[in-house]
């Protein structure tokens, strides 16, 4: 690509008038019907699948990586952003082999580490290591979980402007499945599974009502304010700099922020009344309502019937009408939160010996135990969600975020966890099986780390050991992960503003595909350095 091509992109369309080209804008991302579930679903696969590739080949490559400390963050980089915004653009069609290639690649890096194992090594360990990451309370597979649904929502936010990207995974008019209609959705959810009511297996309130309502108002206000404020500058920035807006998604007024900040203040009213524990029960109950209200009260006709917005409320009648819908989502999420802890805290500090034995490619062995449980009952949770959305033949609509659209995302979630649940499995196996050779060094450090009573002069050792800081072969989470969590509405806000820049920059509409992806690419890099810099400074953005 030369640079004359990308100046011409650049400054291309000096006869089309700035209004001109907003409703083109405008008119390329509205009135699409979206896809199928099973593409949408599938179009995430190669995401997920590319978290246990850039493992492995960070094991293989490992004498340079442990040399040059960014090298581990470029590797993570190019297998699996880049792969992601392939497959979100140009390799959308072939998603599949895609999927094949990445297995058979992540196969073939296990195969190199395993030739230069030993032989026969055998390890008796328990269940604990499996299950709960030593030093920490994080759950690896909800870390990817939320770092997928930031790192895919922030590519889609600037790759819908290029012609790249497939109208399928656009933002649907009325009715239907499309990937981008799942971000504000897996947002909720993913905030949901890490609140402090997911934690709280507490019996009885530690305080009085009053006082609980006062702290947790307290806390919510001060944390809407910011939200609030980067909703109404987010509108004035878009009108400044005259950015197609898609009235249809939230409102003339309304957006993203705002209803995150909406959303976060019912919920903090309502967790102040009523226990964590009837979460499920609450959740269920609100959809249930917005269900009936939207279907007696002419609700949802106002919204989707095409009315002129002179007023507030009627201007942004998409965003106010869907708050009811987010907040039974946001409890639907906090409730499965607490299903993922209990399930897999409960059994985590069982005793369940087994024997891994290597004799090159040949594993024999078993396991049975959180992991594989919460495995089979996120599969089996969505599995019924899904087939009830089919059987009851439930209209999706993101614009009323009604029941039907809730009950997609929460399937779609626990398949993802699912997913993300058997990688965390197979990475911890890993671990086990890439553990260096020397048998003394295994089984002490394995025994000191499940011991309660060690010598003092095996405490010792361990404390050398955090001195040398000696990591997991595989992470169970990519660098790149914590810290796209570590800041992640600060990473989401950035992506906003890079999407904001590059449109007032380009005409995106008229790029190259060869431009539109490097343009992706370079995007995707400085909104993943920016958080990363503050990951490693342990700087928090609190917004």
């Amino acid at each position: 690509m030369s640079v004359e091509c990308l100046k011409f992109d650049l400054t291309m369309t000096a006869s089309v008038s700035k209004e001109q080209y907003r409703l083109e804008q405008e008119a390329f991302v509205s009135n699409h019907e979206g896809t199928t579930p099973q593409a949408v679903i599938f179009t995430l696969l190669p995401t997920i699948f590319s978290i246990i590739l850039a493992a492995t080949t960070v094991e293989v490559l490992k004498k340079y990586i442990y040399t040059h400390k960014n090298m581990r963050v470029v590797v993570e980089f190019m297998l699996t952003i880049i792969p992601t915004i392939l497959c979100c653009t140009i390799l959308s069609e072939y998603i599949g082999s895609v999927c094949v290639i990445i297995i058979l690649v992540s196969i073939l890096n296990m195969s190199l580490v395993l030739l230069k194992k030993s032989n026969d090594l055998s390890l008796n360990i328990t269940a604990e290591y499996l299950n709960k990451q030593p030093g920490t309370d994080k759950i690896p597979f909800i870390t990817n979980f939320r770092a997928l649904t930031n790192i895919i929502t922030a590519i889609c936010i600037l790759a819908v402007d290029f012609h790249i990207f497939p109208r399928k995974f656009a933002k649907t008019e009325v009715f239907g499945y499309s990937l981008m209609d799942t971000g504000v959705g897996l947002f909720i959810l993913a905030n949901a599974l890490v609140a402090p009511e997911v934690r709280d297996f507490s019996a009885y309130r530690q305080v009085s009502f009053l006082q609980t309502l006062t702290r947790n108002m307290s806390k919510c206000f001060r944390s809407c304010i910011p939200l609030l404020i980067l909703g109404f500058g987010r509108f004035a920035v878009v009108e400044y700099i005259g950015y197609q807006k898609h009235i249809t998604e939230y409102g003339v007024h309304w957006n993203f922020f705002i209803t995150l900040a909406i959303v976060k203040l019912f919920t903090s009213m309502i967790t102040s009344t009523i226990s964590s524990k009837y979460s499920l029960l609450s959740g269920i109950w609100i959809l249930c309502m917005h269900e009936y209200i939207m279907n007696t009260k002419d609700l949802k006709t106002l919204v989707l019937r095409d009315e002129p917005r002179d007023d507030f409320f009627s201007a942004n009648r998409e965003g106010l009408i869907s708050i009811p819908g987010y907040v039974g989502l946001y409890f639907v999420g906090v409730a499965i939160g607490r299903f993922i802890h209990s399930t897999y805290h409960l059994h985590a500090t069982s005793s369940i010996n087994f024997n891994i034995k290597l004799s090159l490619f040949k594993v024999k062995g078993y396991y049975v135990g959180p992991l594989s449980l919460l495995n089979f009952k996120l599969f089996m949770i969505s599995a019924l969600i899904y087939f009830a959305i089919l059987f009851c033949n439930f209209k999706i609509s993101r614009r009323l975020a009604n029941a039907g659209y809730c009950l997609w995302i929460v399937a779609l979630t626990t398949a993802l966890l699912s997913f993300l649940v058997f990688i965390q499995f197979l990475l911890e196996l890993l671990n086990i099986i890439s553990w260096p050779s020397d048998r003394g060094n295994v089984w002490i450090r394995y025994k000191m780390k499940m011991s309660k009573n060690l010598p003092v002069n095996l405490k010792k050792h361990v404390k050398s050991e955090k001195e040398e800081n000696i990591e997991d072969v595989y992470r169970k989470s990519l660098e790149i992960f914590d810290a796209v969590n570590y800041n992640s509405l600060f990473f989401f806000l950035i992506s906003n503003i890079m999407t904001g820049i590059v449109n007032m920059l380009m005409y995106t509409l008229y790029a190259k595909q060869s431009v539109a992806l490097l343009i992706l690419i370079i995007y995707m890099a400085v909104n993943i350095l920016s958080v990363l810099i503050l990951y490693r400074l342990k700087i928090p953005i609190k917004l």
